[in-house]
């Protein structure tokens, strides 16, 4: 698999940028989000002509960037990771934090904002991640450690939850449902209280639980 810089999220508002570089960034991100989309309605068996055609550009263009679909999916991977990072960033930045916690916080905003499927390492038949994923997941992995730490301070998650568990925990609140997406997200979100509720009651006994699996195994599990 050809393996592609982790691309960056483009708007149109970056006048520093020569024209045609700002095209292009602004053209692949409507191709990644296109391929959200797309792959989440219509699985892996997703055209790229299905791509071009919601992202409003040529199946030669996207071509031109992404060798193959392979690729094209692992460059989905590290944006949605690497804009997750960002996300668990920017809520630890602008505590403090009501009872909902940091990480439920950054859970909530996942359901409400992120479109397809929740964010998981993808499968490598090697069993190796590429050098731009785990990178990704490196640093997503410390910056959902600094929502845990948070939440360990205020008590609002036992001792024992790991930034592991704050991923198992966000994948066992968001399953798929055949519903419209704004009824989908409320019975997610709805299941999201019931499990914080539980973490902070939990929490208040000062009873740890069981450590939970590190890190490097969560996303070591999805790769071998």
């Amino acid at each position: 698999m050809t393996t592609h810089p982790p691309p960056e999220p483009a708007t149109a508002a970056e006048p520093g940028l020569p024209g045609r570089l700002r095209e292009a960034r602004a053209n692949d991100a409507a191709v990644l989000k296109a391929a959200r989309e797309v792959f989440a309605r219509r699985g892996p068996d997703a055209s790229i002509a299905d791509i071009a055609k919601l992202a409003g550009v040529g199946v030669g263009s996207i071509y031109r960037r992404y060798a193959t679909k392979e690729d094209l999916v692992e460059a989905l991977h590290v944006h949605g990771v690497l804009a997750a990072a960002a996300m668990a960033d920017e809520i630890a930045d602008t505590g403090p934090i009501d009872d909902t916690g940091a990480v439920g916080t950054f859970i909530a905003r996942q359901i409400r904002e992120i479109d397809g499927p929740p964010l998981q390492p993808s499968g490598a038949q090697s069993g190796l991640l590429p050098e731009a994923l785990a990178e990704a997941s490196e640093r997503l992995g410390g910056a959902l450690r600094r929502l845990v730490d948070l939440d360990l301070a205020a008590r609002l998650i036992p001792e024992g939850f790991t930034t592991a568990d704050a991923m198992q925990l966000m994948l066992h609140v968001r399953p798929r449902l055949p519903l419209p997406p704004a009824d989908a997200r409320a019975l997610h979100l709805r299941y999201l209280s019931f499990a914080l509720a539980g973490l902070r009651a939990h929490a208040g006994l000062g009873t740890p639980v069981a450590p939970g699996p590190r890190w490097e195994e969560w996303v070591r599990a999805w790769h071998e």
